[in-house]
C-alpha cells in the first residue's frame, strides 16, 4: 500500500512540476483583503498554494492522530481495569454450603416434562 502512496505523491509532484515548466512566462498579481501581490510568475503562486495546503494537510493528520492515540489510551486504561476486576473474581473462593440457592434435586418432578 505504501507503494502506492508513494507512487501517487510522485504523479501529483510531476503534474505540479509540469504545470510550472508550462507556465513559465505567464505573470499574475494575486488579492488577498487588502494585500496586493507583486506581478510575479504563476508557477510560484501554484508552489505556495501546495505548500499551504500540504501544511494545512498535515495539521489536520496530527491533531486526528492524537485524538485517536487518547482514545487509544483511555481504551487501553479501561481494558486493564476490566481484566484485573475478571482476574478478581477468578480468584473468589465459592464456597457451596453458604449459597442459599437450592440445586436442583432429583425428587422434585421436572415442570418442562
Amino acid at each position: 500500500m505504501w507503494i502506492v502512496r508513494m507512487l501517487l505523491g510522485a504523479l501529483i509532484i510531476l503534474a505540479v512540476l509540469g504545470f510550472a515548466l508550462q507556465n513559465t512566462e505567464q505573470t499574475a498579481s494575486v488579492m488577498i483583503i487588502k494585500w496586493q501581490s507583486p506581478v510575479l510568475p504563476l508557477y510560484i503562486f501554484l508552489y505556495f498554494a501546495f505548500g499551504a495546503g500540504m501544511v494545512f494537510w498535515a495539521l489536520v493528520s496530527i491533531y486526528n492522530i492524537l485524538k485517536l492515540k487518547g482514545n487509544m489510551h483511555r481504551l487501553q486504561k479501561e481494558n486493564k481495569k476490566i481484566r484485573d476486576e475478571l482476574n478478581r473474581l477468578r480468584n473468589v473462593d465459592i464456597d457451596v454450603q453458604d449459597t442459599d440457592v437450592p440445586g436442583p434435586s432429583e425428587s422434585e418432578p421436572d415442570s418442562a416434562a
